[in-house]
Parts: structure tokens; sequence; C-alpha cells
């Protein structure tokens, strides 16, 4: 037998195993959440840095452009440049000293315009030499609208440019500033953003997988605890479950206090409900092995009496037989009706059967009716009945059911106290509650007896209830009716007075 739960704890286990390897640790996706919200962040950061860094460039490159335009418009020493000889577009003097006009840094760009074609136009390299510029950058140039506003422009293999063109007097003064320098700066920049955040991330990832790992490591704990608690064989009985999640990882934060008071909690009530079960497997075989008992007394003296008759001719004592074998008969109907009634009560009691009835029952009536019995029953005992209220008291209920409450409680008080006892059976209203008392002066209930007293079969003696000819069932019965009408029942026993105590919610006569 214990093969097949080893092989099926091995198949869940390999499925646990194939479900882990298939699903990221928890561990590893806060990292990966984590990282990505870092490389997120740096993302956007290094963005707005790179564009508020170069507008910032540019408008500083805008300022010194403007400050060449006027230079090249003024000319050297402030004078105009002169005005070129021909109308050529492409027979510009690199001698000229508009081009390489004091103030001007390596790598300006100036030009001159006449009617859209560009009739003189070079710049001067770090070296301090000219050059002119190819046909295909005085055709860019050309095309710079003469507003007085930088734009940027591509002169080809000179690279980038913010170019200003100014018109004057039918010329217009081109001045453009390389955007070479501006652009590495910006490369530089995404270089070394780029490295923070590669390596800010791994640090980070570093940091934080440690830190989750540290974080996490209670409640793997926790998660061990409940793997511990499925190794344990409850199959077999065992009610007692060791594991429980430490105070030490209760208290490494709330999460895990959470999760584990719960875990605890829960492995709390399986323990109860197992040990529940037990006692109530324990109780059936118990109550079962009783009741066998119980009837197997009056089976055997029904089976007796009937075959001592079959072999007598005397019609009396015939008789005399069958008289015995029909209380013993009633006996044992008797014991079935009772173990019916406990089965029917159980079944609500576990919401399984139907409720008990629910109507207006007048309790005086039935505690008067039942005591003016037992005083016919038993004229041996001195019966006092006290009813303290001038009204009937009505409880909500089946009427048949209380009347066996109080039958039983009384029909228990003559039982086992010895003639001469004085039963005291008082009635009344405390608030909301109706309560009823069965005291007597007789003996003392053992001690021992007292936490058990109200369980089936329970017998003080060890053949008390045979004695006097009870099943043993009267109290339990009692107990289970008053649960049933949502009331509860105790006993008090001490030398010189035993009391049983019943409440049950009460009710006005005219209620609904």
């Amino acid at each position: 037998m214990s093969r097949p739960r080893t092989a099926s704890r091995a198949s869940r286990a390999r499925n646990g195993t194939d479900r882990r390897r298939r699903v990221p640790s928890l561990r590893w996706r806060i990292v990966a959440a984590v990282a990505l919200l870092l490389v997120a962040t740096n993302v956007v950061v290094g963005a707005v840095t790179v564009v508020a860094f170069r507008g910032y460039l540019v408008d500083r490159l805008d300022a010194e452009l403007a400050t060449a335009a006027e230079r090249t418009v003024g000319g050297p020493d402030g004078e105009r440049p002169p005005p070129p000889s021909t109308g050529t577009g492409s027979g510009s003097d690199p001698d000229n000293a508009f081009i390489g006009a004091p103030g001007q840094s390596a790598g300006t760009v100036v030009a001159i315009l006449r009617d859209g074609a560009t009739v003189l136009g070079g710049y001067t390299d770090s070296s301090g030499r000219q050059h002119g510029l190819s046909s295909a950058q005085e055709a860019t140039l050309s095309r710079i609208a003469s507003d007085g506003d930088p734009v940027t422009v591509d002169l080809g293999k000179l690279g980038t440019y913010r170019a200003q063109a100014v018109g004057d007097d039918g010329d217009v003064f081109v001045t453009a500033l390389p955007l070479g320098d501006l652009d590495a700066a910006i490369g530089r920049l995404l270089l070394v953003i780029g490295v923070v955040t590669v390596v800010g991330l791994l640090v980070a990832a570093w940091a934080l997988t440690l830190l989750v790992r540290r974080s996490l490591r209670p409640l793997e704990r926790v998660a061990a605890v409940a793997s511990d608690v499925t190794e344990l064989d409850l199959e077999r009985g065992d009610t007692d479950i060791p594991v429980r999640v430490s105070a030490g990882d209760l208290a490494a934060n709330r999460e895990v206090e959470q999760v584990g008071t719960a875990l605890n909690r829960l492995l709390g009530h399986v323990a109860r409900a197992l040990t529940v079960r037990r006692e109530a497997e324990t109780g059936m075989r118990t109550f079962v092995a009783d009741a066998s008992h119980e009837l197997r007394t009056p089976i055997a003296t029904v089976r007796a009496y009937a075959e001592l008759s079959a072999s007598l001719d005397d019609p009396d004592a015939v008789r005399r037989n069958v008289d015995r074998i029909g209380r013993e008969a009633v006996r044992m109907g008797d014991l079935v009706e009772e173990l019916l009634l406990l089965a029917r009560l159980d079944a609500v009691a576990l919401a399984s059967g139907p409720a008990p009835a629910r109507e207006p029952v007048d309790l005086t009536s039935i505690v008067v009716e039942a005591t003016m019995d037992a005083r016919a029953t038993a004229p041996g005992h001195r019966w006092t009945l006290q009813v303290l209220d001038d009204h009937p008291l009505v409880v909500s209920g089946d009427a048949t059911q209380l009347r066996r409450v109080v039958t039983n409680l009384l029909a228990n008080a003559r039982t086992h106290t010895p003639e001469g006892t004085s039963v005291v059976v008082s009635l009344q209203r405390t608030g909301d509650v109706v309560r009823l008392v069965v005291a007597n002066d007789g003996p003392v209930i053992p001690a021992e007896v007292l936490p058990t007293l109200f369980d089936r079969f329970t017998r003080g003696e060890a053949s008390r209830s045979r004695e006097h000819g009870t099943s043993g069932l009267g109290l339990a019965i009692v107990r289970a009716v008053v649960s049933a009408h949502d009331g509860l029942v105790r006993v008090a026993s001490e030398p010189g007075r035993t009391a049983f105590t019943v409440d049950l919610p009460g009710r006005t006569p005219d209620a609904g």
C-alpha cells in the first residue's frame, strides 16, 4: 500500500519541479521588473538631458553665429568687403581678406550671394589655409532664406553647419559655423550616459538580487513548512502537526507575518479537525459497541424466554414468559427510538437534515404536567414545583422534543436518587431566556463523571444504567434537543445539591 503513495508523491514532486522550471520565480520577476524600470528611467532622463544639453549648445552656437555674421557683414576692421569684380558664382578669390577675416574661427564658411548666385565663398581650415566651396555647397547656401534666422544645413564633406543669411543692398551674406564639435560633445554625453546606465543597472541588479533573496528567505521557510506538512502521514490518524512558522520568520516583515500567521492558524484548524475526527470515530466505535451491548441483553432475554416457553405446558408460565418478552421488546423499542432521535438531531447539527419544527410552545404547561406525572410515578420523592412568573412562559421549538427534555431530567432525578429525596423544579424568565432548573438534594455526582455526563451511554458507575433500567441516552438526548433549539444545558453538583439548568430563548405568547 505504501508504494502507490510513494509513486504518487514522487510524481507530484516531479510535476511541481517542472512547473517551477517553467514559471520564473518571484525573485527574478522582481529583479527584472525593477531593472526594466531603471532602464526606462535612465533612458527618459538621458533623453531629456541630451535634448536639453544639445539645445543649450545650439543656442550658444547660434549666438556665436550671430556675432560671426556681424563680422562678416562688416568685413575686416569693421569695413564692408569690397564688391567682387565679376558676377561669376564659382570664380571666388580664396585669397580675399573676406575669407578668414580676423575673429572667424577655423572652419567658418562665409559667402556672398547676388541674385541667387554665389559670387564669393570659402572657408579657412585649422592651419590657416583658405579653401573654396564646391558648386553643391554653393547651391546649398543659396537656398538659405535671408531672414536672419539660423538653420542647419549639410555641406557634404564639410559636415553639418548652422548657417545664417543676411541681405544688404542686394547682396546676401551667408555665415556658417560647424556642428562637428557640438555633435562630438553630444556623442560623448551619450556614451557617458550609456556606460553609467549599464554599470548602474548591473550594480542595482546585483544589490537588488541580494536584497530580494534576503527578504524572501523567510517566505521560503514558510513554503518549507507547508511542504513538511504534506510529508506527514495524516491518513493513519496522526493528528499532531508539529511544524509551525517560527516567531523569527513572522517578525521578518509584514507580508511574511500575514502569510505565516494564516498558515499557522490553518494548521491549527487542521489539527483540531483531525482531533475531532479521531474523537468522533472513537466515539462512534464506542457508541456502536455500547448500543450493541445494550441490545444484546434484551435480545438474549427474549430468545431465552422464547425457547423456555416452547418447552412449557403450563399456560400461566407461558403467559408470564410472554409478558417478560413484551417488556424486553418495549425496552429495545425505546432504545431504538432514542437512537433514531439522536441520529436526527445529529443530522440537524450537521445541517444535513430538516430543522426541528419552530412553533410557540407553552413550556409552563409541559413542566406542570411532567411534574405531576413524576409525582404519581415516584411518590417516595418529595416533588416541588416553582413557576416564578404570572404569565405562561413560551419558547419556539418542537413541543414533543421539549417535553422529552423535561421528562428525561425528571426521570434522571427519580432514577438516580433514593426515596425521600427532595426534587425542586423551577421555571422562570431571565431577560430573554427561559430557565428551567431541576435540583435535588441526593448523592453528589463524582467530579470525574461531570465532564462526560451528557455523553451517550455515560454511567457514573459500571452498571448504573442497567441497574435502574435506563439506556444511558437520556441526558445525551437532553443536550442534543437543547442545542437544536439554540439553548444551553449545564450541571453543577456539590454535597447537598445537584442542579441541572436549561436555558432556552424565550418569546412572548403572542409572538408570530
